[in-house]
């Protein structure tokens, strides 16, 4: 009697359709990819942010480095309206962005933050609130504007306004 100890090509099928299912009931589990999604439009927008700020730069700069806070406030970036103008620190960073004289051109809360925003990222002013109903919500601590993203808490993006520098957190 010679007899065979290996598998049939049947009972090897089972075995495979068992696994697959197992995998693709268990895989969606381990792998999160909404969290990814999320942090690539963090990120997105934080270099739209960064992009805005490093031309806001380079418009101060064009102007001569101005310390002078007249030369500093009200400045045109983009358009022509008040929408387009933006207001430097003396560190020569986007501070704030107001129409009309200001007294002090600094960042020294949400509300500046929000402007900023809003003046220097493409549809700013639907992206970001001072409260939950966009998609990040801004506050203002440490000195660094805060954009939160509401759908994760977790992940945002900072704002130095001494420096310039944008950074994502959470990632």
């Amino acid at each position: 009697m010679n007899r065979n100890l290996g598998f049939t090509l049947i009972e090897l099928i089972i075995v495979i359709i068992i696994l697959s299912i197992l995998a693709i009931t268990a895989l969606p589990r381990f792998i999160d990819f909404s969290k990814d999604a999320r942090i690539a439009a963090v990120t997105a927008e934080a270099r739209a942010l960064e992009s805005g700020v490093n031309l806001a730069r380079q418009k101060w700069r064009l102007l001569g480095s101005p310390r002078a806070k007249d030369a500093r406030d009200d400045v045109q970036l983009w358009g022509n309206s008040s929408a387009g103008q933006i207001d430097f620190n003396i560190q020569g960073w986007p501070a704030q962005s107001y129409a009309f004289g200001d007294s002090v051109l600094t960042n020294d809360g949400p509300d500046d933050c929000l402007s900023l925003y809003q003046a220097l990222v493409e549809n700013g002013d639907e992206k970001a609130a001072l409260n939950q109903d966009a998609t990040f919500q801004v506050t203002k601590s440490s000195g660094n504007c805060t954009y939160t993203l509401v759908a994760d808490s977790s992940l945002g993006i900072y704002y130095d306004p001494l420096t310039g520098q944008v950074s994502v957190f959470g990632n």
